[in-house]
């Protein structure tokens, strides 16, 4: 069986981390972000195809010295074509029932239970659902029975026609791709997902958990969920001199850390906490906190800094930024 993943994008809204990396490079818990996907697909599907436009040769160059266990195709869209674009550009390669996955979501879908229920259903699509509190930030369906009925993208406050939100994942039939039209951009959720509305769409609503990893509220929720289920741990040759480690943290072989750490926290290979307390964030390989700082909720790229008693809250750090002493840096991008 095959699976195409959708990691075309240019990762805007993780900006200024996307301008020197892809959005599917973008470490999670110390790995790419793609690598979490793919450690979920199970063994049938034996084939997998990674359809990016942003940055392309990166992603071809990651997986050519990648052992992920399956087939890894990465297939270049000269031109951003959508979500529904995207899957159409690979649709030579394409044959039998596959899967299509969004390149930027964790979560905790059975994909054997969510591929015995399309079957089941024997119709040409389903969706993966995923129930939130509000529902005004993503697509949404209404629903009878298992039928999606209607598939309204970022619903207006108050107009969603329920809580189950899009999770991001499909299992389409051949059939489908006739859906899509050729030589242009297309969105799944805009245009291919209503017209299949109109006559037979199934929906999956599953539970666990689920977080859209492409923002950096997002990221640091995926950030939560993976170390709350099974990604925390602190290497034996970790440096901890007078740290005080609180809730969930990784930190890896390589880090130092001084300070106060956590709860939520991540360290990347080579960084550095001194004397300083780091919450709800990520720091990147080779970043450093100096004494004094406080840094919460917030992304620290690659071999950056932030000074002796600064402040960083809120925010993502580009790679290689120096963020002076005293300085605050409160919602802000800096690179």
């Amino acid at each position: 069986m095959q699976a195409v993943i959708i990691a075309g994008g240019l990762g805007t809204r993780l900006r200024p981390l996307t301008f020197n990396r892809p959005k599917a490079l973008v470490p999670l818990l110390n790995r790419a972000q793609v690598l979490h996907i793919l450690d979920r697909l199970p063994k049938e599907i034996d084939e997998v195809l990674v359809a990016v436009n942003y940055m392309f040769d990166r992603v071809r160059d990651f997986f050519r010295e990648a052992d992920v266990g399956r087939t890894v195709q990465v297939i270049e869209e000269p031109t951003p074509l959508g979500t529904g674009g995207a899957v159409k550009n690979v649709a030579a390669r394409l044959h039998g029932t596959f899967a299509v996955y969004n390149g930027d979501v964790i979560d905790s879908l059975d994909f054997t239970k969510f591929l015995a229920f399309h079957r089941r259903r024997g119709g040409p699509a389903t969706l993966a659902l995923y129930e939130v509190p509000d529902p005004s930030a993503f697509g949404v369906v209404g629903m009878e029975g298992s039928r999606v009925t209607r598939f309204v993208e970022k619903p207006a406050p108050g107009e969603a026609p329920s809580r189950l939100i899009n999770a991001g994942h499909y299992l389409f039939e051949p059939e489908v791709l006739d859906e899509i039209p050729a030589g242009r951009e297309v969105s799944m959720e805009r245009e291919v997902f209503p017209a299949l509305a109109a006559r037979s769409l199934h929906g999956f609503p599953f539970d666990g958990y689920w977080s859209d990893a492409g923002t950096l509220e997002g990221y640091l929720n995926a950030t939560r969920i993976l170390l709350a289920n099974g990604g925390a741990a602190v290497h034996p040759r970790a440096k901890l001199a007078k740290a005080r480690l609180d809730g969930a943290v990784l930190v890896p072989e390589g880090a130092e850390v001084s300070g106060r750490l956590g709860p939520d926290v991540v360290l990347g290979p080579r960084s550095r906490v001194d004397s300083a307390t780091v919450s709800n964030s990520v720091l990147l390989d080779g970043a450093s906190i100096e004494a004094g700082a406080v840094v919460r909720g917030s992304i620290i790229g690659e071999d950056s800094s932030v000074g002796p008693g600064a402040t960083v809250e809120d925010s993502i750090i580009g790679d290689g930024v120096r963020v002076r002493k005293a300085r605050r840096v409160i919602q802000e991008r800096m690179a």
